[in-house]
């Protein structure tokens, strides 16, 4: 009879009252070849302590002794902590380090300065020394400049001055650096020749592209590297104190483990694991992970509840058997990163709430908690304070808390009753935020505090509460899996797009088993081909992403542990870094937006806006957008930046009936791929040198207005910074109405009321082009893309239009519109209310579509357009197979969009793959993402969820000449226009509604 070995993993979860311990325990028979059979055996609970590393041991000692297992069977500890997370989020000076960053950007990326979306308390914290160098590359390869050691050097000083012993180095591209020493790495060698022993942080090594989100991803992960080293070696020598000779783990965002080492060059991996962990151990722990439960998981979405001392977490379940992400980019600790994240709700309800009974006779349950101090502020521990724990002893269930006293005295029925129905209500509301669909809920409940809840929620169809679910963070820490990821750019070279992504998948898995993981457990979630528009070769970006179980053999394991070295700073004499003090910081209150009115003058003529109105004109303008126009983001922080900066009053807005027939209005924009201005941010003065070159050349005296090239994306934000420097006004309106592709797609030219010629071009490198005149506009399209290619892909332009053709040709009020759309969101958001219906009452004739989740997108790139399809099912959590009779109703149909940088149609998918066409352009079509932002057609992908909203297109897009250029067939698509059966009116303005 072959022979049966036991092979443990200890999972370990510090929360912020408890530091929980679960022991996995994997059978196997000795070379069958099979996969072990894994089991929870045994748990434990300590005291989260102040050093937390106390509390992990004492976890662990009590989980050994308890169990009678020798040291050498337990194969690895994996530690899942909110220790660094909670350093960034509460700015601790302590355990933070300030940072200096260095860009290698050439002329570039000068227009959003460093630290600039920091919350202020952290960037008085963290904001070092900032310098700009030569570097960086184009998006096809070819260098912005090379490295100039001198330069380098020349920084390095700058940090010896202040005395910051850490940078950030981050060039543009960076993440497509091919070379085998790239240019971040070599600028790393020249600073560490020139300081040893000081830390350097590669942005490629933290983050994708996006260059300001990895920026900061790796400002905050450079912040906490010194404290995260001390804290992971500690860690292991716990573990070595205890005699455990293993490897250690730390769980990441995703669900999966990264190596102790490794986990100390990029401890912003394991910022958020807590609830990763705890749902992946409910659902290990219920069996619905391999079907052990009799759950129909077509007809019940699964949330997750785990209550704890202070909060309880919600997280629902993706197909994917891993908690569902967050939106595209998520901000951490109030940053904006793009890194990936489970989507999270977390509310103040926890076994340590406070529970207060008021005047009025109200009952309230936290948010305010004794937290780790439970034990000994809590009633029923002999403390002072009446806390959710002391509402289950009082309720008979005493026995559920050990070492409680039997009874509390003093507490009357009502209070109690009305308590327990408190925190139930706090559940339900959480389970139906984070709800997917109307499907039954299925709740797994987990976590230390769970025992609070002692009613089944109302909206719950199913409740699971399995053994050891108390530590069910600690459990998924224990079967936590190990990955493998590829981000890289392809030239295909012959190559087919399927053929790219077997190779790539392959190197994806073969990452996972170099890591850890058990050859025949791998499997691939995530492959992606993302064209590079412009690029000769057809280049790609290719991202793949392969998931497998941690290996269970005797030896795993044993040559991969790698100790962590705590190091001191060098020695740097000088002066010493001084937080950095801000006298002027944005913030909007919540409280404020409702009833926030903007600042009109008196007799109606002018439009002053404000920080307030810059962030409501962002969020409008993206939803104009329509999936494309380039991120707003960027231009936005632009806006706000020299708006700061500026005279009160120096940024002004006119509306189109100020105007006279011969005004000389520059209508500006930025011409070329999303993709690069996303990842190589804009110089100093582009758009102003290109408006000045056109007055030049146009010998004018001045100019009356600016004008924004379309309103739609960050050409709608884009006038502003130029208006403040020129002093001269902004005209409410554009020369589209939202967002297309193409010059030429501006209705002064669609109508042939205008010429684009002459127009001006400029680029940060200073070089300056005037188009004087070209044969059609069709053909100046042509001729300006030329120059966009020829300068990196992006260049600013300026093009002059009469007032008279303003009046006439282009779309009113925009600037307003986009104003009314984003205090529509920012209101329903600080309300807590469907922001999908206040954008839908804000605009008449706007309509919703479709919610859903993206479940499949493909792009290529033809012409230089990125184009492409997106689905999206009905079903959040369930892919419906109707080839076996599974289909949903005839309302839950698929719903598809094209694309060519913005969306030209929405379609419902028949059984049969016929389309029933609901919307098409010039109609808008914008895809809304949970919290209530315009998502990207570059943005869009697998699992996002999302809402589909249409509005009316303004009615000269609905003549002739309109429908010729911008109706489906105007786009090459053999579809007829889809009547929208709403006239559009001229939107709201601003002036007028609160110029009183």
């Amino acid at each position: 009879m072959a022979k049966i070995t036991r092979r443990y993993r200890i999972g370990v979860d510090v929360g912020g009252t408890n530091t929980d311990a679960a022991l996995a325990e994997a059978s196997y028979h000795n070379n069958d070849g099979k996969q072990p059979k894994v089991k929870i055996v045994n748990s434990s609970k300590s005291a989260t302590t102040t050093d937390v590393t106390t509390g992990i041991c004492a976890a662990i000692n009590q989980l050994i002794a308890t169990s009678n297992i020798a040291p050498s069977d337990i194969l690895s500890v994996n530690i899942g902590t909110t220790h660094f997370i909670n350093a960034i989020v509460q700015a601790d000076q302590t355990k933070l380090r300030p940072v200096a960053v260095l860009r290698l950007c050439g002329p570039f990326c000068r227009e959003v300065v460093p630290f600039t979306d920091f919350p202020t308390e952290l960037r008085s914290v963290l904001q070092g020394p900032v310098g700009y160098i030569n570097g960086g590359l184009e998006i096809d390869g070819r260098l912005i400049s090379d490295i100039d050691d001198a330069q380098v050097l020349e920084f390095a000083d700058k940090i010896i001055q202040a005395g910051v012993h850490t940078v950030v180095v981050n060039g543009v591209f960076s993440p497509i650096d091919t070379a085998p020493v790239t240019q971040e790495e070599r600028v790393k060698q020249i600073l560490y020749q020139r300081l040893p022993g000081i830390d350097v942080v590669c942005s490629r090594d933290v983050g994708r592209l996006g260059f300001l989100e990895r920026e900061n991803a790796a400002i905050l992960n450079a912040a906490i590297l010194s404290f995260g080293r001390v804290t992971i070696s500690s860690f292991q020598q716990a573990i070595r104190d205890i005699g455990l000779d293993c490897p250690l783990y730390l769980t990441q965002n995703d669900g999966t483990v990264l190596d102790a080492y490794s986990a100390s060059l990029t401890p912003i991996r394991t910022f958020s694991s807590g609830a990763t962990n705890s749902l992946i151990g409910a659902l290990f722990l219920s069996g619905l992970h391999e079907g052990g439960c009799k759950i129909n998981m077509k007809e019940n979405q699964v949330i997750m509840c785990d209550i704890g001392g202070t909060t309880s977490d919600f997280a629902a379940l993706s197909p994917s058997g891993l908690p569902r992400q967050s939106p595209a980019t998520v901000k951490v600790g109030g940053v904006r990163t793009a890194f990936s994240m489970p989507e999270v709700l977390s509310i103040g309800l926890g076994g340590g709430s406070k529970v207060n009974e008021h005047d009025d006779g109200q009952v309230t349950v936290g948010p305010l908690s004794v937290g780790h101090l439970l034990t000994s502020q809590s009633k029923c521990f002999g403390g002072n304070t009446l806390t959710a724990t002391d509402i289950v002893v009082a309720s008979g269930q005493g026995h559920k808390v050990r070492g409680s006293v039997p009874n509390i005295g003093g507490l009357n029925q009502r209070l109690i009753d009305l308590a327990r129905r408190t925190i139930r209500k706090k559940i339900e509301q959480g389970i139906d935020i984070i709800k997917t669909s109307d499907l039954p809920v299925v709740l797994l409940l987990v976590g230390g505090g769970s025992i609070i809840l002692q009613e089944a929620p109302e909206n719950v169809a199913q409740f699971l509460q399995p053994d050891f679910s108390d530590v069910a963070n600690a459990v998924g820490a224990a079967i936590a899996k190990i990955s493998g990821e590829i981000d890289i750019i392809v030239t295909p070279g012959g190559q087919t797009s399927e053929e790219i992504k077997s190779s790539i998948c392959q190197r994806a898995i073969d990452l996972a088993i170099e890591n850890g993981a058990a050859r025949d457990t791998v499997e691939v979630l995530e492959v992606d081909l993302i064209p590079l528009p412009y690029t000769s070769d057809g280049a790609v970006r290719a991202v793949a992403k392969a998931v497998g179980e941690l290996g269970w053999a005797p030896d795993f394991g044993r040559t991969k542990v790698q100790l962590v070295e705590v190091k001191q700073p060098p020695r740097i004499n000088g002066f010493h870094w001084q937080p950095v003090q801000h006298s002027r910081s944005f913030h909007l209150d919540n409280n404020m937006i409702p009833g926030y009115r903007p600042n009109v003058s008196k007799n109606k003529s002018e439009w002053i806006l404000s920080a307030t109105d810059l962030l409501f004109i962002s969020e409008g303008v993206g939803v104009l957008g329509t999936g494309g126009g380039g991120s707003v983001y960027t231009t936005y922080l632009n806006a706000l930046q020299v708006l700061e900066a500026s005279q009160p009053g120096r940024l002004r807005v006119v509306d189109v009936s100020s105007l006279s027939p011969e005004a000389n209005i520059a209508s500006v924009a930025f011409v070329g791929a999303p993709s690069v201005s996303n990842e190589r941010l804009n110089g100093e003065r582009e758009l102003q040198s290109a408006t000045e070159a056109l007055v030049k050349y146009q010998s004018l005296k001045s100019l009356d207005g600016l004008l924004a090239g379309e309103v739609g994306g960050s050409n709608g934000m884009r006038a502003f910074s130029v208006a403040i420097a020129m002093d001269i006004p902004v005209v409410d309106g554009d020369s589209i109405g939202r967002a297309f592709p193409r010059i030429d797609m501006s209705l002064p030219y669609v109508f042939k009321a205008a010429s684009p010629c002459p127009a001006a071009f400029s680029d940060a490198r200073g070089n300056d082009l005037v188009i004087a005149n070209a044969s059609s506009a069709r053909k100046f399209e042509s001729m300006a893309r030329s120059t966009a290619i020829e300068l990196g892909l992006s260049v600013a332009m300026a093009m002059n239009l009469k007032g008279e053709v303003v009046k006439k040709y282009c779309v009113h009020r925009t600037i307003s519109l986009s104003w009314f759309i984003g205090k529509a969101i920012c209101t329903a958001r600080a309300l807590r209310t469907d922001i999908v219906d206040a954008l839908i009452s804000t605009v008449r004739g706007a309509r919703k579509l479709y919610s859903g989740k993206v479940v499949d997108v493909t792009r290529e790139v033809k012409g230089g357009w990125t184009m492409g399809t997106v689905t999206l099912t009905l079903d959040d959590e369930v892919k419906i197979d109707s080839s076996k009779g599974e289909g949903p109703a005839t309302e839950a149909r698929p719903l598809q969009l094209q694309y060519q940088n913005e969306f030209l149609y929405a379609a419902l998918v028949n059984p049969d793959s016929t389309l029933e066409v609901v919307c098409t352009t010039p109609d808008l079509i914008s895809v809304l993402d949970q919290d209530g932002s315009a998502v990207a057609t570059h943005e869009l992908r697998y699992g996002l969820r999302v809402s589909v909203v249409s509005m009316p297109a303004d009615p000269l897009w609905k003549t002739e000449e309109g429908m010729a250029i911008a109706g489906p067939r105007g786009f090459g698509i053999d579809m007829d226009y889809k009547e929208y059966g709403v006239q559009p009116q001229e939107p709201q303005s601003v002036i007028e509604v609160y110029g009183v």
